[in-house]
């Protein structure tokens, strides 16, 4: 089992040897990591460990959503502990789901409440003595009584692709995977065709948003 020591002297650990290479790999460590070999106490850059040599390369590249250090200590860091940044994206994750499910259903359930929500529109109109030009009226309640029309289904369509991908998003953020799929099914929450409630969706979806593009939780992502 090994640590890692950050710029800031905070200890990322203990993690394995193969959690160590696979980091490696993502370019979260380089060869000037300082790392502790917790059975043989001891600060020492990961280049002087021989049982990562073969996987190290001349010179790795620091990863650009590790947190940045001095330019003397020519190392980087993880940015956070993936379960600490899953523990972070359960409850956006879950109200994305939340919303994905909500939007599915009332977009399935759109045609059979378009006159409901019509009707409820006028009566509206009435109870706030808002004059209704009569063209406006009756255009309103030609679409009421019109059914099912080919610009129904284009709207469920649109309704039903967005909710989908909230919905897959929010599933992908529980699992911390794919940044870009979660920071799209972000976006279209706080949209019209993909909320189900706009005024609620957007702050929401800032907040998310604000939280996705943290250094630390965007490279935590697989």
């Amino acid at each position: 089992m090994y640590k890692v020591k950050g710029a800031d002297n905070n200890e990322y650990g203990p993690i394995t040897a193969d959690q160590v290479r696979q980091w490696i790999r993502e370019n979260r460590l380089n060869r000037q990591s300082l790392v502790e070999n917790v059975d043989a106490p001891g600060w020492k850059t990961l280049g002087e460990f021989p049982e990562f040599a073969d996987i190290l390369a001349p010179s790795a590249p620091a990863f650009a959503g590790a947190v940045p250090v001095s330019a003397s200590a020519g190392y980087s860091i993880p940015a956070a502990d993936p379960v600490a940044v899953a523990a972070t994206l359960k409850l956006p994750a879950i109200l994305l789901i939340i919303f994905g499910v909500l939007g599915l259903l009332l977009t399935l359930a759109g045609p059979f409440l378009k006159k409901f929500w019509i009707e409820t529109e006028l009566h509206m109109f009435e109870q706030l003595n808002v004059p209704l030009p009569p063209e406006s009226r009756s255009a309103m309640e030609a679409a009421a009584s019109s059914g099912f029309q080919a610009m129904d289904a284009f709207f469920m369509a649109l309704g039903l692709t967005a909710n989908s991908v909230i919905l897959a998003g929010g599933l992908k953020m529980r699992k911390v995977q794919s940044w870009g799929l979660c920071l799209a099914a972000v976006i279209l929450m706080m949209l019209p065709c993909g909320g189900f409630c706009c005024c609620i969706g957007l702050p929401l979806g800032i907040w998310m948003t604000i939280l996705l593009n943290k250094p630390e939780v965007k490279s935590a992502f697989r």
